[in-house]
């Protein structure tokens, strides 16, 4: 199948920039596997409504426009680099064929939170997903008694309540969800004899271990089973392992911990993660961040200094099942990520198998190419950074508010279509995606000063 950008745009690629507002359409991964990129419509950070609306007034210009383009052979719409349409310019020759003229949305949505706030931010995500997500399950474990185990279990946390460090307190909040989410992977992740209805989909394939001993122990992990199975079938996305959160970090951990006061910080520094974090119980430094395979860029060049063999591997396909309505995908992996262990030590002191830059070792995870260091300070400019170069998790650094000075992490809510107010992807067509910035702006933004 072909994506919607048929040539000229590959992923994370800018495809078109407004001149006002800025907003872009840009090449995004697609769900077809080896199609050419989806569409995705970007608004630029903004600090108020009136922005924010301006934005996407923009993008559903831009869509409508190219719905009044007339279509060449095959329904083909093609633009040229340096034309303009709809108040904006071309970035790349590109040839467009749209298979939804509704624009169907699939919205996300990105804030910048300060530390004090993320628990609240979490509690909001929670309360608003509850029952409205095929994910329910999943959120109603990770909601399930996770701020009374903070304060009830992790002597850091107990720690920074009593002396009201609220920002370390935040930080450690934001730390503590990465890892029930990282070292958790859903079970449907993993495959045992029984493959009722376990079959790939468009954005999904199924990849046999069987042969690789830890992969099988990480099985039995994520599964509480209490020996390794016979067979290990890890279910990859394509996004992996991006689609294991909810509440993506787009600020490293490293920039967090930086932006706690150093009074505050001062609780946890050179503590093990086991004090620090996450009790032995449930499960010890040793165990992995992203504990099965997942997908990596072939162009990635640091997982031998990270000790980890990349193996690219065709899908398995199971004979019982019904024919794959696809062509069947080979895929770059990895067994697994980081140590808990490494992952704390990269947080406090910067990531040392990346010659010791100022990122935690998941922000890229291995596997995945970060921003040029040169860049780091500052948030990405697709005018000079080419954003198909560098993984999204962890790659921005912390924000600041222009008006009180209060830093801000800031996280991407991936499962926004889940919030009990945004209408499904069939019903939010184009003129409903100011629908989206309303609920966002009143639900997920935090008041400052």
């Amino acid at each position: 199948m072909k994506g919607p950008f048929v040539a000229g745009v590959g992923e994370r690629q800018v495809a078109w920039r407004h001149t006002l507002t800025k907003a872009t359409l840009e090449g995004d991964e697609s769900r077809r596997p080896g199609a050419t990129a989806d569409l995705e419509f970007v608004t630029p950070a903004v600090e108020d409504l009136q922005s924010a609306n301006a934005a996407v007034g923009a993008l559903t210009g831009l869509a409508q426009a190219i719905l009044d383009t007339r279509p060449v052979s095959g329904g083909i719409r093609i633009f040229k680099k340096g034309g303009q349409l709809a108040g904006g310019v071309w970035q790349a020759d590109c040839a467009i064929l749209i298979h939804d003229e509704t624009f169907g949305a699939q919205a996300q949505g990105t804030v910048g939170v300060p530390l004090t706030g993320i628990g609240t931010l979490l509690s909001k995500v929670w309360a608003r997903t509850a029952g409205h997500s095929d994910s329910h399950s999943q959120v109603a474990q990770e909601e399930s008694g996770f701020f009374e185990y903070l304060s009830t279990a992790i002597p850091a946390c107990q720690e920074a309540e009593n002396v009201e460090a609220a920002e370390l307190y935040g930080f450690l909040t934001a730390c503590h969800l990465f890892l029930v989410r990282a070292t958790r992977a859903p079970l449907s992740f993993v495959s045992g004899e029984d493959l009722t209805g376990f079959h790939p989909t468009e954005s999904k394939g199924i990849f046999d271990f069987s042969d690789r001993p830890d992969v099988r122990a990480a099985a039995a992990r994520v599964r509480g089973l209490e020996a390794p199975p016979e067979r290990a079938l890890v279910k990859v996305g394509s996004d992996s392992p991006k689609d294991m959160f909810q509440l993506l970090h787009r600020t490293d951990f490293h920039s967090m911990y930086l932006a706690v006061p150093e009074k505050q910080r001062k609780i946890i520094e050179g503590r093990p993660v086991a004090e620090a974090l996450w009790p032995p119980e449930w499960s010890g430094a040793e165990a992995f961040v992203f504990p099965l395979p997942y997908r990596i860029e072939a162009e990635a060049t640091d997982t031998r200094a990270r000790g980890l063999e990349p193996l690219t591997k065709a899908e398995w396909i199971n004979e019982k099942a019904p024919r794959l309505e696809r062509a069947p995908v080979t895929w770059t992996l990895v067994d697994h990520g980081p140590t808990i262990g490494d992952w704390w030590t990269s947080v406090q002191k910067g990531d040392v198998r990346r010659d010791g830059i100022p990122k935690d070792a998941a922000s890229p995870p291995p596997g995945f190419r970060g921003r040029d260091p040169k860049y780091l300070a500052t948030f990405p400019d697709s005018s000079i950074e080419d954003k198909a170069t560098f993984y999204g998790m962890g790659s921005f650094p912390i924000d600041v508010d222009k008006k009180t000075g209060i830093p801000l992490a800031v996280y991407e809510h991936r499962d926004l279509m889940a919030d009990k107010d945004i209408p499904p992807q069939e019903k939010l067509g184009l003129a409903q995606w100011s629908t989206v910035v309303a609920v966002f702006v009143e639900h997920y933004v935090p008041t400052l000063g």
